[in-house]
């Protein structure tokens, strides 16, 4: 079955801004051609530079951990050394309870990461990249690569209420280039006669 993106961000506008939030540099169409963002970190950049793409806000939603199906981007990574963190990664962050919160704005954050040993990744190559389950509307000629490695920051409560749901590249790296056509996050239904939802954000120049 076709699946036709239910959001869109263009370069430029405020949805684009408001998905990269605090990134440096901000992301910039394809040299190449290619429809989406590209994301590059280069010689010229400042060392901690770094981007966070915040593509779903549960502000005024009750969605928990236990509801997320599926976090997935479709891309490439351009920068590619076989070095894990020019790879980069999901974080799903939970909402503060103000008791035991693990940061200023969550109380726990989990972040989705690639590894490295386990996982063939060809700089350029388009492909899904995804964290949890597989994603449910998937692409052709694009590979499907996991990002398996779970690092928790407080603690893991299925019951926990999703804040963001976000992809990251790592400031340590010292040179990074990702490139991004669409994020998808798929849901279980958490609301009464809701059903099962989906996010497809189609990035535009």
């Amino acid at each position: 079955m076709t699946s036709y993106p239910n959001f869109q961000s263009k370069l430029g506008q405020t949805s684009a801004y408001n998905l990269q939030a605090d990134s440096q540099p901000t992301a910039m169409p394809d040299p190449n051609g290619r429809p989406g963002w590209i994301y590059v970190k280069d010689g010229t950049s400042q060392p901690a530079d770094k981007f966070n793409w915040y593509f779903y806000s549960g502000t005024y939603e009750n969605m928990k951990l236990k509801d997320v199906q599926s976090m997935s981007f479709l891309g490439s990574i351009d920068t590619w050394s076989n070095v894990g963190n020019q790879a980069p990664f999901f974080v799903i962050y939970t909402k503060p309870t103000g008791s035991g919160d693990a940061g200023a704005f969550y109380h726990s954050a989990h972040a989705y990461a690639l590894n490295a040993s386990t996982n063939l990744i060809r700089a350029g190559e388009r492909c899904q990249f995804y964290c949890l389950g597989k994603p449910k509307h998937q692409h052709l000629n694009s590979r499907l690569i996991e990002f398996a490695n779970r690092i928790d920051t407080g603690t893991y409560d299925p019951e926990g209420e999703v804040l963001y749901m976000t992809l990251h590249s790592d400031s340590g790296a010292p040179l990074a280039s990702v490139y991004c056509e669409e994020l998808q996050a798929n849901m279980h239904s958490f609301v009464r006669n809701g059903g099962p939802t989906d996010i497809q954000i189609k990035l535009i120049q």
